[in-house]
């Protein structure tokens, strides 16, 4: 674990700092992965899974779980059964989803929300590793939400995408939607296609990678209700490889984040594997053309983005060996651009799915993560509980 380091880009330098890591959730019954968090007025929502990744739920399991804390993360309770910004799984009559997939913060002090999966899986349940399998589709529907700032649902608008170039996928998302500055929201949303049997994967400890998946970016001019296709981020376009023998990704882009940086441009960071590098995409002209998408040579999974109020650009997220001991890291552009990444500032080192949510409070990044056996049975990694924890980061900068 590094406490401090310091960073120059030859204008500015910056020195991050970790000032503590506090424990937000202890469980010595499951495996806990996957933080998300909601800041609404009044409290924050933590939701997080409570199973080990990949395997089958049995039928006394509580897979999700949602907390509210009144204190800002000092302490917190359950939410009610009734939260309102919550879905529950029709199969299971668990709440799953409270807000988690895109989120926008809008100028208005509402909060919007496209859900994670389509309408058709909303409809009829969650299935585990066979979700991208059961729910391909040729013309999907997907569900928009608009809520209060203290947390209450306004509204509930199906739509669908006209204009998306392709056939038949199952979808996912996971960006921020994105408040431009005339009114226009933007969003990044997944496909994931099924790949003939001759393009699988077979990996050495028996896994079978059988999916593609890409990236679009989709408009709305009113507030939501309708959305259009821009452009799509395909591997099979770009074909994207990294290393020193050119080696292609592990899986395409996904888990994408988005977000306007200080200079106007909009940047969106792209997962292209568990062991492979994100690679980022840019428009310079307010989301209406992209450029194509370039690697930023850093391993990570699920990038979460934060412009901080001195113009620093962090990226958190993390990933090692999967699913064994790896780090949790923060990368940062110090002037804002992400045109220059600095080294990864790896705040920890161990189990954990590396999937990591964040907010600001004092102009200081907070990094929420698992510290789990994620992946393989409770136990394996010796940790006395299972935890969901909270890193507070510094980063203050200075002329070169």
């Amino acid at each position: 674990m590094i406490r401090q380091a310091r960073y120059s880009d030859g204008t500015r330098t910056a020195t991050v700092t970790l000032e503590r890591i506090d424990t937000w959730v202890e469980d010595t019954e499951s495996i806990v992965n996957f933080p998300g968090i909601l800041e609404l007025d009044d409290r924050l929502v933590l939701y997080h899974a409570r199973s080990r990744h990949g395997a089958e739920h049995t039928a006394d399991e509580d897979p999700n779980r949602i907390l509210e804390s009144y204190d800002d993360g000092e302490t917190w309770q359950p939410a009610p059964d009734d939260f309102p910004l919550s879905f529950k799984d029709p199969m299971t009559g668990r709440q799953i989803d409270a807000f988690g997939g895109s989120i926008g913060y809008l100028r208005d002090g509402t909060i919007v929300h496209i859900g994670h999966n389509t309408q058709l899986q909303h409809d009829v349940g969650y299935e585990g590793s066979r979700m991208h399998d059961r729910f391909q589709q040729d013309d999907p529907t997907f569900r928009f939400q608009r809520a209060s700032g203290d947390g209450q649902l306004l509204e509930t608008i199906k739509f669908k995408v006209p204009g998306m170039p392709w056939g038949r996928r199952s979808y996912q998302v996971y960006s921020p939607i994105v408040e431009l500055d005339d009114g226009d929201l933007l969003a990044a949303m997944e496909w994931v296609k099924m790949l003939p049997e001759e393009r699988w994967r077979h990996e050495a400890h028996g896994r079978v990678w059988k999916y593609l998946f890409g990236v679009f970016i989709v408009r709305s001019g009113d507030g939501g209700r309708t959305w259009d296709y821009v452009t799509q981020f395909d591997p099979d376009e770009v074909k994207p490889v990294y290393g020193i023998s050119d080696r292609g990704v592990d899986e395409g882009f996904d888990e994408a984040h988005m977000t306007k940086l200080p200079n106007g441009d909009i940047l969106c960071m792209l997962r292209t594997g568990s062991y492979s590098p994100l690679w980022q995409a840019r428009s310079r002209d307010g989301g209406r053309t992209w450029d194509a998408p370039e690697s930023t040579g850093w391993q990570a999974v699920k990038p979460q983005l934060q412009v901080l109020p001195n113009g620093v650009l962090a990226c958190s997220s993390g990933r090692g060996a999967y699913g064994h001991p790896q780090v949790t890291h923060v990368m940062i552009s110090i002037d804002g651009t992400g045109n220059r990444w600095e080294a990864p500032f790896c705040f920890h080192t161990g189990p954990g799915c590396s999937y990591t949510t964040t907010m600001q409070r004092d102009g200081k990044l907070h990094v929420i993560f698992s510290d789990s056996d994620f992946t393989r049975d409770m136990g394996t990694h010796g940790l006395p509980v299972q935890r969901i924890r909270r890193a507070v980061i510094d980063i203050s900068t200075d002329a070169a």
